[in-house]
């Protein structure tokens, strides 16, 4: 094949892509809903970049029968034609990821007649805080009613997929803010420079975003929600700034990571004895007590958190819809909030930002800077969250000062108490949070 050939064919591939592409995009990915697209595409790429691997090893070959005169002239009309269509292949994937990234969307909020509700908001949005691009998730059946913005746990994680699917009654009685933080989900850009992977530019953030929701929907104050890692950040911005809030609520509140690690290290290790998992034994025994620091602190943390979540967690949680649909990385691969380089974006927080924040919270307790609130303090724990064991928050509550403060136990729920028990946390939020301290 000589050159005008090649390029012919290189046209009429790249066509043919285009093509195929606009018909997807524009006609087909719509009607297949955002689980529907998900799958598809993942299989699509997958077969895509296992081709391109394969074309890339011929193409090793090939150069190396080039070093050959004998078959030099025959090898290099190989390697011209392989070269193109591994440009075509190259080609559908980023299209196939910048198409998703564009298509990206929160699902609008309908009314019985099938259409949105005049007064809704489901928006996803990318504002300034601290200097870096971030992203919002803002949901909710009137733009009037309170503003209630959420703290995903983690540090490194997004909870987005998780509100949206099964928190949304809460969109009923609030416009729900999820922001996306720093290094995380779909703002995982924003985690450079490391440096400002702090405390105290995390505070910084949230403050800077309560003033933009204020002035956005006309509201004097809001309401913050923290699940996990989200309430010390959560505890940080009430402490700095409660004039801005209406109250905090914080769920599966966190106060000493280091003390409830090391309480769920023990924990893992004994039950690991007493059941003769001996390879666990020697891993645990290995790694030692938490904390841990170094390159990639994520590793022993996830051996032992995952252990944890598979003792404790998973066998307790009692809502069978969350047992089937509440998997994190599942939902996250199906939410129309993420295209695919967001969800490349989400991976890589968990591990990288993770890295950078957590070993700074070893010497973290908030029992004795952070035990006097100006604001009303909500605390709701999971009776069987084995990932915060009860004692540590408790003991912090009984230390809070605060105009009015509650302490709720889920009985039937573990960490994810907000998803596992979604009734109950929406007719707390409305029925307790919302009557006692909403003032317009």
């Amino acid at each position: 094949m000589n050159s005008r050939s090649r390029s012919t064919l290189a046209i009429i591939g790249a066509g043919c892509a285009l093509v195929a592409l606009s018909f997807y995009f524009l006609l087909l990915r719509p009607g297949l809903g955002a689980a529907g697209a998900s799958q598809l595409e993942l299989v699509v790429l997958g077969g895509l970049l296992l081709a391109a691997a394969g074309l890339l090893l011929l193409s090793l070959v090939t150069l190396a029968r080039m070093a050959s005169r004998k078959h030099r002239a025959a090898s290099k009309e190989k390697l011209g034609g392989q070269m193109i269509v591994l440009l075509i292949i190259v080609g559908l994937v980023v299209a196939i990821v910048l198409g998703s990234q564009w298509m990206a969307h929160t699902q609008p909020i309908l009314g019985a007649d099938g259409k949105s509700l005049p007064n809704s908001i489901a928006t996803v949005e990318k504002v300034r805080l601290g200097g870096a691009d971030q992203w919002l998730i803002i949901r909710g059946e009137d733009v009037a009613k309170p503003v209630l913005l959420f703290l995903s746990g983690g540090p490194g994680a997004s909870e987005a997929a998780r509100v949206v699917r099964f928190n949304q009654e809460l969109e009923k009685d609030f416009v729900v803010v999820i922001w996306e933080q720093r290094g995380c989900g779909k703002s995982y850009p924003s985690q450079n420079p490391k440096s400002k992977l702090t405390l105290e530019q995390y505070t910084a953030d949230i403050i800077e975003l309560t003033d933009l929701l204020r002035a956005r929907f006309d509201e004097d104050k809001i309401y913050l929600v923290g699940h996990s890692w989200g309430t010390i950040i959560g505890v940080r911005a009430v402490q700095a700034r409660p004039e801005l809030f209406h109250a905090y609520v914080g769920t599966a509140q966190m106060v000493n990571v280091r003390e409830t690690d090391e309480i769920i290290y023990q924990m893992v290790l004994d039950h690991s004895r007493e059941t003769g998992d001996t390879q666990l034994v020697r891993t645990l025994e290995a790694q030692g007590p938490p904390p841990y620091f170094g390159k990639s602190p994520i590793r022993p943390y996830a051996t032992l958190f995952g252990r944890e979540y598979a003792l404790y967690e998973y066998p307790n949680i009692k809502n069978e819809e969350y047992r089937r649909d509440g998997d994190i990385l599942m939902l996250m691969f199906k939410q129309p909030e993420y295209g695919w380089l967001d969800r490349a974006y989400y991976l890589l927080g968990l591990m990288n930002t993770f890295n950078v924040v957590y070993p700074q919270l070893q010497e973290l307790d908030l029992r004795q800077d952070d035990t006097h609130f100006d604001l009303p303090v909500y605390v709701v724990l999971g009776r069987h969250d084995m990932n915060n064991p009860s004692q540590v928050p408790e003991d912090y509550f009984d230390k809070l000062e605060a105009p009015d403060k509650q302490l709720v136990f889920f009985e039937d729920s573990g960490h994810g108490m907000i998803w596992e028990e979604a009734e109950l946390f929406h007719r707390l939020m409305v029925g307790t949070v919302l009557a006692e301290t909403y003032q317009r």
